[in-house]
């Protein structure tokens, strides 16, 4: 073969060797490792830069197999890959490994690699180019761990985070998002829109407010009810932003709280709130100087003020009662509450009796935050009582002036032993009558009389009812073994009694008290009193 020299007197042959002499200086100087193999996969060629790579010289590595200068972890993969390449004809293919360096340092590298067929298409040989990718694989672990550290922020909040495309369809939540959506990962969610979650009935609401958000700007603190994949229904304050990449709205970030428990409370509140307001007592909260921060109506009317908020506590009480106030909220500090009684002052003037609970009101922490009142008012009811008790003793003298009354209206005296006399003045009703049959059984049975003398010499009428009423204190008498004597019957009298027809079967009659006494006496015998003369009694009216 003749080589045709160039008109400068150089052969192609020297200008092929200068350009390939020249294409390895520039491989060299850009950091690529370039390595030429034969089919079974032995260095026949390496450039310098093994050194920097691998710590040997293109001398130590010519003739050594590639797989030495590969991680033990790639080795089992690059060879199924060859194997695959070579069976599908394949020229050129890229791939990333790690080459081990002499110190057991590790370089991740890209590389291109080229395989040579001779015209059979049989496997001749490999040209590899790789490109040392560490800062890139460094940059990739820092942003995987970045994302992971992003991520694990987010699902780490207390709050649903979620973000969608311009189309409202979901591209991606945190863990709490999910949860709620009732999906175990994150691609079952991705793609998808409010119509195909739980909460399909408000989905058209929800892509309305994602279209607001992208063209007006942020909106926050949105509260509405949410329906989560158990079917279950919360409350929900949502905040809603338009994601941007260089200025341009790529879609909507939205997060939310569950505030159910929030609106649970707000709910008792109220309520709470409405009892005390529309409660008959008085109730105040006073901080922990005593100074009132709030008083419900009730509290403000009872002292005759439009509000009490401000006024010092003890301000407001009896002068007299305030040290006993200032004990009992120091004993409840301690004791976590306490009950008395004490007096208020009036706007007026006038003194305004309560009956004061304090409960002890603390912070999460334990410490004395206030205290709260609640005062009944008991001055109409102890007005009241004071009335009771005065009609109570009017009633006690009423029931003895007649106790009274009716033993002098009924008097009863012993005048020997086993004789009693009975003096009656003035007018008999029916009361009367009773009363007089009354006191002459008790005096019968209690001084064990045998005679019973009834002197109606004072008594100027008689009637049916009189007479039927001594009639019947003889007969009851006689049961007791008593003995009825009826003195002082006067002439008009007894004709009135014979008028009426009223027979004294039973009665002994004598005309005066003193032949009463006489006949008594000489039916049994007469036991003489202390100062040895017979008592007579004496007529009371």
């Amino acid at each position: 073969m003749t080589i045709e020299p160039m008109p400068n007197g150089t052969s192609r042959c020297q200008i092929a060797i200068a350009q390939l002499d020249r294409l390895r200086t520039a491989l060299a100087s850009a950091w690529l490792l370039v390595i030429e193999t034969d089919a079974q996969g032995f260095i026949t060629y390496i450039c310098p830069n093994s050194h920097h790579y691998l710590g040997y010289t293109p001398e130590e590595c010519v003739g050594r197999h590639v797989l030495d200068f590969i991680h033990a972890d790639d080795r089992a993969a690059l060879q199924q890959q060859i194997a695959e390449w070579v069976q599908l004809g394949l020229r050129s293919v890229p791939i990333e490994n790690h080459v081990v360096h002499r110190n057991g340092h590790v370089f991740d590298f890209l590389w291109a690699i080229t395989l040579h067929y001779d015209e059979d298409n049989n496997l001749i040989g490999f040209t590899s180019i790789g490109h040392d990718i560490s800062p890139i694989e460094q940059l990739r672990d820092e942003l995987y761990h970045s994302r992971e550290m992003l991520h694990l922020v987010i699902d780490s909040l207390p709050l649903g985070v979620f973000w969608k495309d311009t189309a409202s369809r979901f591209l991606g939540c945190n863990r709490r998002a999910l949860a709620d959506a009732g999906f175990a990962n994150v691609a079952e969610m991705v793609g998808k829109t409010d119509f195909d979650m739980p909460w399909r009935d408000k989905a058209a609401l929800y892509q309305q407010s994602d279209r607001l958000v992208m063209a007006t700007g942020p909106r926050l603190h949105i509260e509405e009810t949410f329906t989560r994949g158990d079917g279950s229904v919360i409350w929900l304050r949502t905040g809603k932003l338009p994601l941007k990449r260089n200025g341009d709205v790529i879609g909507v970030l939205g997060f939310y709280e569950d505030i159910t428990e929030v609106r649970q409370q707000e709910g008792w509140l109220r309520t709470f709130r409405l009892l005390v307001e529309s409660a008959p007592d008085g109730i105040g909260i006073a901080d922990p100087e005593l100074r009132l921060i709030y008083a419900n109506p009730s509290f403000a009317a009872m002292l005759g003020y439009e509000t009490l908020a401000g006024k010092m506590w003890l301000d407001l009480v009896h002068p007299a009662d305030r040290a006993q106030l200032d004990r009992i909220v120091h004993a409840a500090a301690f004791g976590g509450g306490a009950q008395t009684t004490i007096r208020y002052l009036h706007r007026n003037g006038s003194p305004i009796t309560v009956q004061l609970s304090i409960p002890v009101l603390r912070n999460r922490d334990g410490q004395l935050a206030g205290y709260a009142s609640i005062n009944r008012d008991i001055t109409e009811q102890l007005r009241a009582e004071e009335e009771r008790q005065r009609l109570a003793l009017q009633e006690q003298v009423i029931q003895a002036q007649q106790a009274i009354l009716c033993e002098l209206s009924t008097p009863l005296l012993p005048i020997a032993d086993g004789v009693v006399v009975m003096p009656l003045i003035g007018a008999v009703d029916t009361a009367r009558a009773q009363q007089i049959l009354e006191a002459l059984l008790d005096g019968v049975s209690r001084h064990r009389a045998k005679v019973a003398i009834i002197d109606i010499t004072g008594v100027k009428v008689v009637d049916t009812q009189v007479a039927s009423a001594l009639i019947r204190a003889a007969q009851t008498a006689a049961l007791l073994g008593a003995q009825v004597v009826l003195t002082g019957i006067s002439p008009e009298i007894a004709q009135t009694l014979v008028q009426i027809g009223v027979t004294m079967q039973g009665l002994v009659t004598r005309a005066t008290l003193q032949e009463g006494v006489a006949y008594a006496l000489r039916s049994q015998p007469v036991s003489q009193p202390a100062n040895g003369r017979v008592a007579t009694g004496k007529r009371v009216a």
